[in-house]
């Protein structure tokens, strides 16, 4: 059967607003199912996604057959990376949250080796390739191995968005496929496969930065405010005041280059990691929207319910998956699948 005959399908595991979901749909997946227990993640992917099943569970809580998770060609899942970042306390799979990772393998498990997808597409932090000195990717490999997938390091991408896409965002994602043994011979992903964006370089920052309309007050730090002093400061004796400047713990850190620093859950609720532009009105916080539309959703349309707050909007954006990049991804994976049949 043909490409043409059949549309590729797709699922999503800890799904979040969608960003997997929108970068594989833009790769031509059609996206049959989804889950998350998180309520305002539910909540955005119901209002991006409306015709498709959406699953308000724990992971845990999910049964492969009572789900109806099988009969997808790709099973995606971004588990949580908190536990495997650079920047955190790396406890892997001693944190429940990074132990929600064997959620995956035993719910394929549960399918029969027919209708187990025949390509997985899992996203998480590159650390995870090195955590502990390596015994986290072996515990990665040897679970995928044994739900009977072909896997290793070589079907791994690490890719970073602003070398891969027209986003100016330095975002270094880890990408890793395996294949079914059901319905490959051995493991038909590489990086070789995924084709960069055919543009020479990222757009330039006022392509997502909109400094020509004032931003809600609410937007813009008062001039007494302590943080303003040492944004205002930085400026100054920064590159340039066109950069984006990303509040940290302590300090404040200009990111060069024309390029938005790594957009994270936090940014919009205080602490470290808020991003940070002036324009005429004053120094603010960046919106969603434009934090959005450098994560590759589009926001031509609304992205969220009316009524979610603020700070839950930056939280979803920050912790999905970058559209472009897991599109880049998607559609090396549908070439493989087509070429298969």
């Amino acid at each position: 059967m043909s490409a043409d005959e059949r549309q590729l399908t797709a699922g999503c595991l800890f799904s979040g607003m969608g960003g997997l979901a929108s970068g594989l749909q833009r790769a031509g997946f059609a996206i049959r199912w989804a889950s998350d227990n998180d309520e305002y993640a539910a909540a955005a992917f119901r209002h991006r996604f409306p015709d498709v099943r959406f699953i308000e569970k724990d992971v845990c809580e999910l049964v492969a057959a009572e789900g109806r998770l099988a009969g997808v060609d790709v099973l995606a899942g971004g588990f949580p990376c908190q536990s495997f970042s650079q920047a955190g306390v790396r406890a892997g799979f001693n944190d429940p949250r990074g132990a929600l990772f064997f959620e995956i393998p035993r719910i394929l498990g549960e399918m029969e080796p027919s209708e187990r997808p025949r390509l997985l597409i899992l996203e998480n932090v590159p650390h995870l390739l090195y955590g502990e000195g390596g015994e986290w990717f072996d515990e990665v490999q040897r679970a995928l191995r044994r739900a009977g997938y072909w896997f290793r390091d070589s079907a791994c991408l690490v890719a970073n968005v602003k070398d891969y896409t027209e986003l100016p965002q330095d975002r270094e994602r880890l990408f890793m496929v395996a294949a079914s043994k059901a319905h490959f011979s051995c493991n038909p992903f590489s990086p070789s496969t995924v084709e960069r964006c055919p543009e020479s370089k990222p757009r330039p920052l006022s392509a997502f930065i909109d400094r020509e309309r004032r931003a809600p007050e609410e937007a813009y730090l008062p001039e007494e405010n302590r943080y303003y002093k040492m944004i205002s400061r930085e400026m100054e004796e920064g590159e340039s005041p066109e950069n984006v400047y990303q509040l940290r713990r302590s300090y404040v850190r200009e990111k060069k280059q024309g390029l938005c620093p790594t957009l994270t859950a936090n940014m919009g609720i205080g602490g470290h990691n808020v991003p940070f532009v002036r324009d005429d009105w004053g120094i603010r916080k960046m919106s969603v929207d434009e934090v959005a539309g450098l994560q590759g959703f589009k926001t031509c349309e609304p992205l969220f319910p009316d009524d979610m707050p603020e700070t839950e909007r930056y939280r979803l954006v920050g912790n999905a998956a970058c559209v472009h990049l897991t599109a880049l991804v998607g559609s090396a994976c549908a070439r493989i699948l087509t070429e298969a049949v």
